[in-house]
């Protein structure tokens, strides 16, 4: 018998659980008989005693148990999860090999390498790890060990923000692995544009890496003439459109001060003149643009997540629906949308609907050029579709 703590699945779960999902949520088991400590490795049972696989447990969070090892013969300890940090890391040199090294990458990508909970994104000479699980937590010192001993920086920032913190039942951190050590600024290049994240004070790892391509592709499918950047964050879609397309005209709008300070700065320092930034509610917005009939060639639509829980899916379906009508009904003839969504609750499918449901309301054909999702360092776990969670739609609108 086994020496690790065991979990039963809920018996009225069992039908529908094919236990491939790493997460394991509060209703879908038992309660253990014995008090199980936060943080410990434990074994997941089917009600008939069939194993299923091995995790982390916290009782402290819905997600009571990570699930991260489907062979029993495994075991879950350091050097198994730095098996998997290598596993990821070789797959990144693969790809860099055979597209070109970038300056900056995404290293792991929680469930679609295997690490439920784990983001590392490395900027230059900067590794940021974001935390979002006690399951990863437990083995943060080893992970630092390990990155310092394989990858070539110069230092590395850790941080869990409030959210995930209250979320696992733990405290939010933000600290650098050698504290004083040099600048908190990360200077790198993409697509031929110059950025520079302070990344001690920046949203999530310090910048949407996930969206790289993306904005390449957008900028290759726009036409020639203005164009209207929603939620432009630091300017990301504006600064390579501006660089690739036949851009004459950019508004870039946020609802974040720093953002667009940040975005502003990134202009200067690529020599972008003109771009017109907006400080405004991205809604209200764009109403105010309808109402004064105003009309562009080219329209970004980049929301942040609107659907983080279950709960809040009709809403932000329809918080999508209003915010691509209007975009739609300030498009001119052949013009081209850009539409994202990051929530990973509203599935493809889901936001194809919204898209479907404008052209009705809006009597205009919205052609899909590109339905497209996250850049290939960010791998999806079939077993995971919420890791599916960036939809980008390059669209065409008659």
């Amino acid at each position: 018998m086994s020496s690790v703590p065991q979990l039963v699945l809920d018996s009225k779960k069992s039908r529908h659980f094919d236990g491939r999902h790493p997460w394991v949520l509060a209703n879908s088991i038992q309660e253990p008989k014995t008090e199980i400590e936060a943080g410990q490795v434990v074994e997941l049972l089917q009600p008939n005693g069939s194993w299923i696989g091995r995790g982390v447990y916290n009782p402290n969070s819905r997600v009571r148990l990570r699930l991260l090892q489907w062979q029993p013969e495994q075991e879950l300890n350091t050097e198994w999860i730095c098996s998997q940090l290598s596993s990821a890391l070789q797959f990144r040199k693969d790809r860099e090999c055979t597209s070109g090294e970038l300056e900056a990458v995404r290293m792991v990508n929680s469930e679609g390498d295997g690490l439920s909970g784990l983001v590392i994104d490395r900027f230059a000479n900067y590794l940021v790890l974001q935390f979002t699980s006690l399951a990863m937590l437990k083995w943060r010192e080893q992970i630092l060990d390990w990155l310092q001993q394989n990858i070539a920086i110069d230092n590395i920032l850790c941080v869990m923000d409030d959210n995930a913190a209250k979320q696992e039942g733990t405290e939010p951190f933000s600290i650098w692995q050698q504290e004083g050590k040099g600048s908190t600024i990360a200077n790198f290049r993409e697509h031929d544009v110059e950025l520079t994240v302070d990344l001690k004070a920046a949203q999530k790892t310090g910048y949407y890496l996930d969206q790289r391509t993306n904005r390449m592709q957008a900028s290759l499918a726009m036409q020639p003439g203005s164009l209207l950047d929603v939620c432009c964050y630091q300017a990301g879609f504006s600064l390579v459109a501006a660089k690739h397309a036949q851009i004459e005209r950019i508004v870039a709008v946020d609802s974040s001060q720093r953002a667009l300070e940040a975005a502003e700065q990134h202009a200067a320092r690529n020599a972008v003149e003109g771009i017109e930034f907006q400080k405004a509610d991205c809604f209200d917005y764009l109403q105010q643009l309808v109402q004064e009939k105003q009309t562009f060639d080219n329209i970004v639509l980049d929301p942040p997540r609107m659907a983080g829980h279950r709960s809040q899916i009709n809403s932000a379906l329809r918080a999508y629906h209003r915010l691509n009508l209007s975009a739609v009904n300030l498009l001119r003839p052949g013009g081209t949308l850009v539409t994202c969504s990051c929530s990973g609750r509203v599935f493809r499918e889901d936001f194809w609907g919204v898209l479907s449901s404008v052209a009705k309301r809006s009597r205009r054909r919205i052609q899909v050029i590109e339905s497209r999702g996250a850049d290939f360092d960010h791998p999806i776990d079939v077993n995971c579709p919420e890791s599916d969670y960036l939809k980008c739609f390059i669209c065409r609108v008659d």
